[in-house]
């Protein structure tokens, strides 16, 4: 069999885990097993470099290997020290949405599967959010309809509006797994926005995220849904007019990864900014 040279398989150096990773991934199973709480106080770097048999050195870096993701934080003072902490929501969907970018371009997931999945995800926020949503959640979301409501408002500003409706519905929803998964998908969602732009109008998308916060506000559930299911198959139908040439359930998202909406990192904070209420 022919082997072609650039991709032959090449053994590499084996490289043995360092001491400060091994500790670190101890303290790591510890926190997800419970066996340390949030805001428990880790022993001293003393103490631990006598509880392992390492140097001070070892631990610092260990104590920056969790830090690094926000598994403990330092403090000086009487009543200082290093603590076990959580991440945040936000930056656990960042990572998250980060994740899945990558396994799109080095995968073959479609547009399709993608957009199906979210759609099942947010159809769930949707019909919690009639049940669950306040008045400040209200509030938060109006302002997004005023907001594409505007006057003279371009499709890229739009964009940008509407991400942040979907965000705001996914918090009145008030259940932390819906809001998380549908964080991870807002951070992939810049990266296929783009191609619908010259396909939108700005009048109609307007008007259905009104039906959809009139649902809510009325506390529907059904009609909710209903104003969603039509909102999602106006998106179907113009992303298919997107890509008519290229066969839209078939087009992998790693194609479309090359160029994400011009305003990306305002909209990547926006989905991981804590909501103010």
């Amino acid at each position: 069999m022919t082997r072609n040279a650039e991709n032959a398989f090449v053994p590499r150096p084996i490289q043995t885990t360092t001491a400060a990773q091994q500790i670190a991934e101890q303290i790591r199973a510890g926190i997800l097993k419970g066996q340390l709480r949030p805001g428990q106080r880790l022993p001293s770097e003393t103490d631990l470099a006598a509880e392992y048999a390492v140097s001070r050195g070892t631990i610092r870096e260990t104590m920056k290997l969790l830090s690094a993701t926000q598994l403990v934080e330092s403090s000086r003072g009487a009543g200082g020290g290093t603590f076990v902490r959580l991440p945040e929501p936000g930056r656990v969907a960042v990572t998250l949405g980060e994740s899945i970018a990558m396994w799109f371009s080095a995968g073959t997931v479609t547009l399709k599967e993608i957009n199906d999945a979210r759609a099942w995800i947010e159809r769930g926020c949707v019909r919690f959010a009639a049940v669950a949503r306040t008045e400040q959640d209200l509030a938060a979301i109006y302002a997004t309809i005023e907001g594409i409501e505007t006057p003279g408002i371009d499709l890229e500003r739009m964009l940008e509006v509407d991400l942040q409706f979907h965000v705001e519905v996914s918090r009145a929803a008030h259940n932390a797994g819906l809001e998380l998964a549908m964080s991870a998908i807002h951070l992939v969602r810049p990266f296929s926005n783009t191609m619908l732009m010259p396909y939108l109008s700005i009048e109609a998308v307007a008007s259905q995220h009104r039906a959809i916060y009139e649902a809510i506000e009325a506390e529907d559930v059904e009609r909710a849904e209903a104003a969603f299911e039509r909102h999602m198959a106006y998106l179907d139908d113009r992303r298919r007019s997107a890509l008519e040439r290229q066969g839209a359930d078939d087009v992998p998202v790693a194609d479309l990864l090359t160029e994400a909406h011009p305003a990306f990192e305002a909209i990547r904070e926006q989905v991981i900014a804590p909501p103010d209420r």
